[in-house]
């Protein structure tokens, strides 16, 4: 009996709900929704959501995964989310940088995350320092974040870093900034097109020197540049070495005069203004400056016996008789002033004309009309003309002070032609 009791009582126990007054059933938030509450919730938290975003076709990554669901949407509907940005972000570039968020921006957050892709499409890719920028820091200012129209010059980010710059100073260098530096970093610098002022990757001075300031020594401008930094052991050389050239002073301004191109013995100007050099017939004939200046004061002074003294004994004989021939550099330099030989150009003017009229290159060498070898100033005009003797003897037999004589050819033919004066 007492078993019997025990299930009895058991049994009014488990049916002793189903007589009570059922709770009232709660309406579900979600007008909207085909999943099952099992599907998003659990029975000890409605706040803790379980819903996996990964199956959708917008799965929860970076920021994005710590948002609450009820931040992108509507708990009436939940399919009406869209999954573009401008949903739940507001665009504070006011689209003009396209609807595409992505393009620089990524859910682990609103940092530009790839400005290299973005930058090599533009004229101003980012290289070197500037990968590392924040856009803000060239972007200044822009208004809206309007980031296009943003100046691509160097100065403009720079100009700070161009006005007080003083080692060396900037003035009188260009402000593009990449003729001198390199995005990977301020030094060092390089002028890359400074040959096109004065060879230093090239040349003698190739690389001889460790910073501009070893040149550039005035801290104001450099367009004023130094050679005796470097060559200032030299000046009492240079001082006996120089004497007398027009304009010499131990001066960089006076070294650049004679030596443009930093080269040793190259005074480009030398055959234009004084002697042919680089050209003619003395162009490669001699080693250095020495060889024909060979005095203290090379402009003024000059040999041109230290070659040609071993002609003496047959050039005097030859130029003997020559009005102010001497044995002597200058004497040389009055007949030869290009270096040629047999040109004594000054003949037609002073003498006879040789270069042009009917005589013009009639002949081989001066011995041609100059038939005594020991006086110049003897000429004649029968080494071609001797086989007119008889009937210029009769042309000429009624004029008194004819005679077939080469002097008295010239008295009447001063200038070679047979109308006479």
């Amino acid at each position: 009996m007492k078993i019997i009791s025990i299930i009895v009582g058991l049994c009014a126990l488990v049916a002793a709900p189903l007589n009570a007054q059922q709770a009232p059933a709660h309406d579900s938030p979600h007008k909207q929704l085909k999943q099952t509450c099992e599907k998003c919730h659990v029975a000890t938290s409605f706040r803790d959501v379980t819903f996996d975003h990964t199956g959708t076709r917008f799965p929860l990554e970076g920021h994005h995964s710590d948002v609450k669901c009820l931040s992108c949407h509507s708990v009436e509907d939940f399919s009406k989310t869209q999954s573009n940005c401008a949903t739940c972000h507001q665009d504070p570039h006011k689209g003009r940088m396209g609807p595409n968020c992505e393009r620089c921006h990524s859910s682990d957050g609103w940092r530009v995350f790839e400005a290299e892709e973005i930058h090599a499409t533009t004229n101003f890719p980012l290289l070197g320092r500037h990968v590392t920028m924040d856009c803000e820091s060239c972007h200044t200012g822009a208004k809206a974040f309007a980031f296009r129209g943003t100046s691509s010059r160097c100065i403009d980010c720079h100009r700070a870093e161009y006005e007080s710059t003083t080692s060396p100073s900037h003035n009188g260098f260009s402000a593009d900034c990449q003729q001198c530096h390199q995005p990977a970093a301020w030094t060092p610098a390089t002028m890359v097109d400074h040959d096109g002022f004065f060879p230093i990757f090239s040349g003698r001075h190739n690389r001889v020197w460790d910073s501009c300031a070893q040149c550039h020594t005035a801290p104001g401008n450099n367009k004023v540049v130094s050679c005796v930094t470097c060559h200032e052991h030299a000046q009492p050389e240079m001082d006996t070495h120089h004497q007398g050239f027009p304009g010499y002073a131990y001066a960089s301004a006076a070294c650049l005069a004679c030596h443009p191109t930093g080269d040793a013995m190259r005074f480009g100007d030398h055959d234009a203004q004084f002697f042919p050099i680089f050209s003619g017939r003395h162009n490669g004939t001699w080693d250095t400056c020495a060889q024909c200046h060979t005095t203290q004061g090379y402009s003024q002074n000059f040999s041109c016996l230290a070659c040609h003294d071993h002609a003496q004994p047959t050039t005097d004989p030859v130029h003997q008789g020559f009005a102010g021939y001497s044995y002597t550099s200058s004497a040389c330099f009055t007949c030869h002033p290009t270096g040629e030989a047999g040109e004594f150009l000054e003949h037609d003017a002073q003498f006879f004309p040789i270069f042009s009229g009917p005589h013009s290159r009639n002949w081989d060498s001066c011995a041609t009309c100059h038939n005594v070898p020991t006086n110049r100033a003897i000429f004649t005009c029968f080494s071609c003309h001797e086989h007119d003797k008889v009937p210029m003897d009769d042309k000429h037999s009624a004029m008194g002070d004819y005679s077939y004589d080469s002097q008295a050819c010239f008295n009447c033919h001063p200038n070679g032609r047979h109308e006479g004066n």
